[in-house]
């Protein structure tokens, strides 16, 4: 299976009585660095993207329709994707 991972420090969002709202991470724009190249060059879908030019735009696709902008961890997570909150960063690992 083909992951996608990385690492970011939460953000947490308050209301307006300084009460915490919930926490949520921002999703970085996908590069190779993120991804297991091997995993990737033997998918069936995108293993012949994997070493072209054309492998960012499949990348940001990936983004847009699977988790978007921001995930929030107080809801249940999008299929595939799980985070560890137990360091200082929060791990993600996405499964395409």
């Amino acid at each position: 299976m083909a992951t996608i991972t990385f690492r970011t420090k939460p953000e947490v969002i308050y209301n307006m009585d300084d009460t915490i709202a919930y926490t949520r991470v921002r999703v970085p724009v996908f590069t190779r660095g993120h991804c297991d190249m091997a995993a990737f060059r033997r998918h069936d879908k995108l293993g012949g993207l994997a070493n072209s030019d054309l492998f960012p735009n499949a990348l940001s696709r990936i983004r847009r329709d699977r988790v978007g902008e921001y995930i929030r961890l107080d809801r249940e997570l999008p299929d595939g994707v799980t985070a560890d909150t137990s360091g200082f960063l929060t791990k993600v690992s996405i499964e395409v």
